[in-house]
């Protein structure tokens, strides 16, 4: 059971979605009325007998779901694990033990995984960015670092790993010199950035000069270097929008 934004989660549950993560729900069937009741069920979980590893499994799923939604939407309501259920009764809870790993492969034919990546394509693009999170580490991290707190040391961490994976593959991401250095001038400077900077106190010896940053600004400046990476690597052949 989920707790977080219904109303995506009703147009999510009108679609086709995919089983990697297929929210449903919101219909009182007994009233025949509308409610907030929405569901998550996912193929990485199927015949699953352990509580504990269907936890961390739908703790993993939802961050994903969560840094796909940031990265289009700083302020977008994030959503969590309301309940576990197994045949409609609530398991124990279990804390989220952190650990970070691509969840891979489910167990499914590829035949299978195809057909839920072409019906992930027909509803949002998060879906295709959590299938693209599933097996590979560059878009997992992307999304992991979204789905972090918003902060000048995260967004660096971000923009570090963005770099990263298009040196190793050879994508120009069009970042703006001017902008990168106002980012990295702010995130570096405790002066600028205060208790969230990268570095700890240090009394001015010089008057700053390079033009410096608001967080909202930095947020737009490393989510274009992510969707610029993202456009050019996976959906060459996609419009911009």
């Amino acid at each position: 059971m989920l707790n977080g934004d219904s109303q995506e989660f009703r147009q999510r549950a009108s679609e086709m979605g995919s089983f990697y993560f297929n929210i449903y729900g919101g219909v009182d069937h007994w009233l025949d009325c509308p409610n907030d009741d929405f569901r998550m069920t996912t193929l990485f979980c199927e015949n699953e007998t352990d509580p504990d590893v269907a936890w961390q499994v739908g703790y993993e799923l939802v961050s994903l779901f969560n840094g796909a939604s940031v990265l289009f939407n700083k302020h977008y309501r994030k959503a969590s694990i309301f309940k576990l259920l197994y045949k409609e009764s609530p398991v124990d809870f279990k804390p989220n033990r952190g650990g970070a790993a691509l969840l891979g492969k489910p167990p499914f034919s590829d035949n299978r995984i195809s057909e839920e990546y072409e019906n992930a394509s027909r509803s949002s693009i998060k879906f295709l960015l959590m299938h693209l999170a599933a097996e590979n580490k560059d878009v997992y991290f992307i999304l992991k670092y979204l789905d972090m707190e918003s902060s000048w040391t995260t967004y660096y961490k971000l923009i570090e790993a963005v770099e990263t994976f298009a040196e190793e593959k050879g994508i120009d991401l069009g970042t703006s010199r001017k902008e990168r250095k106002s980012f990295t001038n702010t995130a570096n400077n405790f002066s600028l950035s205060g208790f969230n900077s990268r570095h700890g106190f240090k009394e001015a010896t010089k008057k700053n000069k390079t033009k410096s940053m608001l967080i909202d600004e930095a947020y737009d400046f490393v989510t274009s270097m992510a969707k610029s990476y993202l456009q050019n690597y996976y959906f060459p052949k996609k419009e911009n929008s």
